[in-house]
């Protein structure tokens, strides 16, 4: 039997735009052949959602993420400039409460009244007396200590006065015409740092001694400009190499540091502010930073699942409904009213299925009475032609009418014609069954010879060239010998040439497809166009008949197994060529 194209296949590549044409498998079995094959296009759908998904929950997750770092970040920063502040502002204060004692001990030492060695004792005791210098003394421009006033034992300044202090640093500095800090020393008796503050006394512009004046390093003196700072939150210390100048007495687990060097000294003024704050602000952040990635990971969960049920999950029913129709279960409903849309999809489709089931029971009953046609008229007409064919031979016999013979012999050549036809249908049916078993290798060599030979053997008037190697194997069925043999039958058969000949070569072409190529050439009248359309396409007009089935028996065998069959004519030659994949010997 011809093989059909159901409705099913016409349907599914209109509304699914599936490439593959769907054909029959007997006269209940349909399959739907999808380019991407079985679920694969509901696959990729899915891991492209997921791939989707998974971008935006990671960008919303590092924006998120990187947001609250970024302003944890600055947090941090922002605490550390401020103490960064705090630590150059106190040190700035501490070196202006420096410069004012240098400047203060410098105009003293400036006086007119100072240069006057004889009113020591009133420069020293107005110093002491007016400021927070305890102690001070006037040195002669040879380092001789003029005069040694202040809160100081008696013995003490006895003893100092006189002595050389030439070699004292403090001395040597003030003589270059600058005011000069000491470097801190210890009192053991006070517990306390002092230092000593210098300054050249000048006269008529030479410098003719140094005013020296002593300071504890005290709050009062010194560190008042950073009381303030000195709080509950930050501690406060101060080095000169590795003493201890100043020291807060608060001590904290976690502290934020920073460090500046006092102008005009080597003193290090260190501040350690309390982080607990700032802990327990970040780690409100790192709650607020978890909370919203939790929050942006359900969003992206939530929005997945209703895409997943809106779309996905329809797309996924949509391809089983035509998974079931592929299969031929036209019964399948589907029921998507998730959104309008899926909706109507889901209405058409089940109207669709419908409407198939309803073409495919005519197509199934129309098939069914074609094979009882096909098969009740094959079997009477050879039965009735045989029985036919004995009665005009036996009148041909028995008859003394000389018009008689020849018109008997023209009745049992029209018979064995129709025998002939009807061999060929039951071929076409045999040929068709092959097909439904499958293809595998085939080697047509040696059928081709033999059909060669017997053409030669019947037409010895045609002259036969023939080039056929010993092995030559395609992926086929054994009725692709039978195609050949109706395309070499017809080059014999209808060359009405003067010298007719016939030309046959068949050959393995190898490439990135190894394909055989058999081609016929005659040099006959050419195949007419109506059987040309046979051999093409496959379709002929009501008015234009081929004129048997050998043709079309030649042109479904070879679109059933994915041959190719191509036609060239010219005045002098007509080529059949036919194509066939080729196929390397069973093992």
């Amino acid at each position: 039997m011809p093989r059909y194209r159901p409705v099913t296949s016409v349907v599914a590549e209109d509304l699914c735009d599936f490439p593959d044409e769907v054909r029959s498998e007997g006269s209940t079995h349909r399959s739907v052949s999808v380019a991407s094959g079985g679920e694969e296009p509901s696959v990729k759908l899915r891991t492209k959602f997921a791939i989707i998904l998974l971008v935006i929950a990671l960008l919303l997750s590092g924006v998120t993420y990187g947001g609250l770092e970024l302003f944890k970040q600055q947090t941090v920063e922002q605490n550390q400039a401020n103490v960064n502040e705090s630590t150059q502002l106190a040190a700035d204060q501490i070196a202006g409460a420096i410069e004012e004692r240098k400047d203060y001990i410098g105009y003293v030492a400036s006086r007119p009244e100072t240069a006057d060695f004889s009113q020591s004792e009133e420069t020293i005791t107005g110093v002491v007396t007016n400021s927070r210098f305890f102690a001070a003394q006037i040195i002669a421009e040879n380092g001789t200590v003029v005069d040694f006033r202040g809160q100081i034992d008696d013995s003490v300044r006895r003893e100092t006065i006189g002595t050389d202090a030439s070699d004292a640093t403090y001395v040597q500095r003030a003589r270059n015409q600058s005011a000069y800090l000491s470097e801190p020393e210890y009192v053991e008796s006070r517990g306390q740092y002092l230092v000593i503050v210098s300054a050249p006394i000048l006269e008529n512009g030479r410098v003719k001694g140094v005013f020296a004046a002593s300071i504890y390093l005290t709050d009062d003196t010194f560190f008042s400009g950073i009381t303030p700072l000195d709080t509950d939150s930050q501690r406060i210390t101060i080095t000169a190499d590795d003493a201890v100048l100043y020291e807060s007495s608060t001590r904290f687990e976690q502290t934020t540091s920073a460090e500046a060097t006092i102008d005009g000294t080597d003193w290090v003024i260190s501040v350690a502010r309390d982080r607990s704050r700032v802990n327990d602000r970040l780690l409100n952040l790192a709650f607020a930073q978890a909370i919203g990635l939790f929050v942006v990971l359900g969003s992206v969960l939530g929005l997945s699942a209703w895409e997943y049920r809106a779309n996905l999950r329809q797309t996924e029913r949509l391809l089983d409904a035509f998974e079931a129709l592929r299969d031929g279960d036209y019964s399948y409903s589907l029921d998507m009213t998730t959104a309008e849309e899926w909706a109507q999809i889901s209405d058409g489709f089940n109207a669709m299925a419908t409407s198939l089931a309803e073409r495919e029971e005519d197509i199934r009953e129309r098939e069914q009475r074609l094979e009882v046609l096909n098969r009740v008229l094959r079997h009477n007409l050879r039965n009735d032609l045989n029985v036919i064919r004995g009665y005009v031979e036996h009148v041909s016999k028995r008859t003394s009418d000389d018009r008689t013979p020849s018109m008997a012999a023209a009745a049992l050549e029209r018979a064995d014609a129709l025998l002939a036809l009807s061999e060929k249908a039951r071929s076409l049916e045999s040929a068709m069954g092959e097909a439904e078993r499958g293809m595998h290798p085939v080697d047509i060599a040696p059928d081709l010879r033999q059909t060669l030979e017997q053409l030669d053997a019947e037409h010895p008037a045609v002259g036969l060239d023939v080039s056929v190697p010993e092995q030559l194997y395609v992926w086929a069925i054994p009725a692709v010998n039978e195609a050949i043999a109706y395309i070499c039958e017809n080059a014999f058969v209808h060359n009405d040439d003067p010298e007719p000949s016939v030309t046959v070569q068949a050959e393995r072409i190898d490439g990135e497809t190894p394909r055989v190529e058999v081609s016929i050439a005659d040099n006959g009248p050419g195949i007419p166009d109506h059987e040309r359309e046979v051999l093409s396409s496959g379709r002929e007009t009501p008015l234009e008949h081929g004129s048997g089935l050998g043709l079309w028996v030649a042109h479904w065998i070879v679109a059933r197994i994915d041959g190719d069959i191509r036609l060239e004519s010219n005045t002098n030659e007509t080529v059949v060529t036919l194509v066939f994949e080729a196929a390397d010997p069973p093992a």
